[in-house]
């Protein structure tokens, strides 16, 4: 094998490792009973997407958040925010603000238009 093929397995290989580390999101709505779960998707400017379902996975919600507004810290991801939207499978919308916890992690809030709050955090496993 040459070393340019060897090159381009090698940055694959890192690239398919890193993809197997999944990112974790867990949250709490205040009108859902328990602990609501799914996975967590980052973005490369802080922020990013996260789907959450209640234990029975009869309500989805499925939150995109934009990248980075706010960068308090220039070299260190923590304190960095921004918003972003979660949109439920029974209609709702709940506008939200993040705010990055590390590079690997973030944590956020927001209120439907009935009052009901939804707080979530995205992390690496």
């Amino acid at each position: 094998m040459d070393p340019r093929s060897r090159l381009v397995m090698l940055v694959i290989s890192a690239l398919l490792a890193a993809c197997s580390f999944g990112y974790q999101a867990r949250g709490t709505l205040s009108d859902v009973a328990g602990e609501l779960r799914g996975k967590g998707y980052p973005a490369n400017r802080g922020g990013g997407a996260f789907v959450l379902s209640d234990s029975d996975g009869r309500l989805i919600c499925d939150g995109k958040t934009s990248a980075a507004t706010a960068f308090p810290n220039p070299g260190n991801c923590a304190g960095e925010r921004g918003e972003g939207l979660a949109r439920c499978s029974d209609g709702r919308e709940v506008p939200l603000r993040w705010e990055a916890i590390s590079c690997r992690s973030w944590k956020g809030s927001g209120i439907d238009a009935q009052g009901n709050r939804l707080e979530f955090r995205v992390e690496r496993r």
